[in-house]
C-alpha cells in the first residue's frame, strides 16, 4: 500500500470513526457533521479561507474534520476528568448541589443507574462540543459582517491577503458562545 492509499484511509477513519463515537443519545454531532454545517453556513469561499487559507483551499473539509476530531477528543478527556472529580465529591455535597440526587441518580439512565459515569462524560463532552461550534459560528458571522462593511480595511486588518484574512479574523475572536 502506498502513501496515498494510507492517507486516504486515515482521512476516511477521521470522517467515519467520529460518527460512530458521537451517538450521545442522538444529541451529539460528529466532526464531519459540524464541518458540513459550517460549510453550509459560511459558504465555500469562507470555509476554505478558514480551514485552508492562502492557497487553493485544497482539503479544507479534511482539515476541518481533523480539527474538530482533535477538539472532541480533548473535550472527552476533560469531561472524564470533571466526572471523576464529581464522583469524588462527598455524597451529601453532591446531593445538595444536584436537587437531592446522588451522582448515579443524576447521571444514570438505566434501571440501576450503573451507566452514570459514561452518561456524565458523554453529556459534558457533547455540551463542550456544541459550545465550541456555537463560538466558531458566532465568530464567523461577526467576521462576515465586518468584511461586508469594508473589504479593503478588513483584508488590511487581518494580514493583507484576502485568501487568509477571513480565517485570521475568526481565529482572533474570543471563543465564547
Amino acid at each position: 500500500m502506498n502513501l496515498r492509499h494510507c492517507l486516504l484511509l486515515m482521512i476516511a477513519a477521521l470522517v467515519l470513526a467520529p460518527s460512530a463515537l458521537a451517538e450521545n443519545g442522538g444529541q451529539g454531532k460528529s466532526p464531519a457533521q459540524f464541518c458540513k454545517n459550517e460549510l453550509a453556513a459560511l459558504g465555500l469561499a469562507n470555509f476554505k479561507s478558514l480551514y485552508a487559507p492562502g492557497g487553493t483551499g485544497a482539503n479544507a473539509m479534511g482539515k476541518c474534520v481533523s480539527k474538530h476530531a482533535r477538539a472532541a477528543a480533548a473535550n472527552r478527556t476533560n469531561a472524564a476528568k470533571t466526572c471523576k472529580a464529581d464522583m469524588a465529591i462527598p455524597e451529601a455535597e453532591f446531593r445538595a448541589a444536584h436537587g437531592g440526587k446522588s451522582f448515579a441518580e443524576f447521571y444514570g439512565k438505566n434501571a440501576n443507574d450503573r451507566n452514570a459515569y459514561g452518561k456524565c462524560v458523554s453529556s459534558k463532552a457533547t455540551t463542550a462540543n456544541a459550545q465550541q461550534e456555537a463560538a466558531t459560528m458566532k465568530a464567523a458571522k461577526a467576521c462576515k459582517t465586518e468584511r461586508a462593511a469594508d473589504r479593503a480595511a478588513f483584508t488590511a486588518k487581518y494580514g493583507g491577503k484576502a485568501a487568509s484574512a477571513f480565517g485570521k479574523c475568526v481565529s482572533s475572536k474570543p471563543k465564547q458562545p
